[in-house]
Formats: structure tokens, C-alpha cells, sequence
């Protein structure tokens, strides 16, 4: 469990400090992209933040299962799937967000952007400070 528990939270670190970096640095940017560069410009961010995203998604992901396997009935393991869980609940309404997203024709857009993702930075960061909980439980 102990391991299961380091990957959980670790990803879940990871994923914070991407949606907090996102947050701050990312999305604000896009509305300094011209507005005849926004197609490939947001086509090539769609790209790379696929890249850096989906490894830890993916762990956090086996993970949790992995916890929900191995100690189903550790109130911990469920509040850091429950907060994963969350996670990429959030994450749906923002790729839907993403899928017509041009700032200079809907600056509104960009708003609701930034208002979901700071919900789920704020997510993951409680499920990081839960993780961390979790793994000191577990025994490391």
C-alpha cells in the first residue's frame, strides 16, 4: 500500500502544480495570443500539455485503484479518491471549455476557464495535502 500511496500522491503534487502553474502563467497568456494565431497556437498547447498531464493522470489514476484495492477500508484512501475523482470531474467541463475556446472572440470563455481550473487547483491541492497524510499513515 505504501507505494500505491507515494505514486497517488506524487502525481497528485505534480497535477497541483500544473493546474496552479496553469493558473497563473498559462491561460492568462492566451489572451495575448493575436487573434489569427489563436487556431495553431492553442493546437500546439493542446499538444504539449497532453504530453505533460498525461503521465501523472495516468499514474494517479492506477494508483487510486490500487489503493481502493489493497485498503478499501482506509477513510484516507477514500477522501484521496474521492479528491482524484474530483479532479477529473472538473477537468471535463475545462476541455469542453478548451474545445471552443478563442479569447479575442469570447473573452468570457477564458474567464469560465480560469474559474474551473482554479477550482481544480485547489482540488488537487487538498488531495496532495491528503496524500501526504495518507502516505505518513502508511507507514513511511
Amino acid at each position: 500500500m505504501l507505494i500505491a500511496a507515494v505514486v497517488q500522491t506524487v502525481a497528485t503534487v505534480l497535477l497541483a502544480g500544473i493546474a496552479w502553474t496553469v493558473q497563473v502563467v498559462v491561460y492568462p497568456a492566451f489572451a495575448l495570443v493575436p487573434a489569427g494565431s489563436w487556431a495553431r497556437y492553442h493546437a500546439a498547447h493542446s499538444r504539449a500539455v497532453t504530453i505533460v498531464v498525461g503521465p501523472p493522470w495516468v499514474a494517479q489514476g492506477l494508483a487510486t485503484a490500487a489503493l481502493l484495492v489493497l485498503a478499501p477500508g482506509e477513510p484516507l484512501v477514500w477522501v484521496t479518491a474521492v479528491a482524484a475523482a474530483a479532479g477529473v470531474a472538473v477537468t471535463l467541463p475545462a476541455v469542453s471549455l478548451h474545445g471552443r475556446l478563442d479569447p479575442a472572440a469570447h473573452p468570457g470563455d477564458l474567464r469560465r476557464l480560469l474559474r474551473v481550473n482554479l477550482v481544480r487547483a485547489l482540488v488537487w491541492s487538498a488531495g496532495s495535502v491528503v496524500g501526504v497524510l495518507l502516505v505518513t499513515a502508511s507507514g513511511a
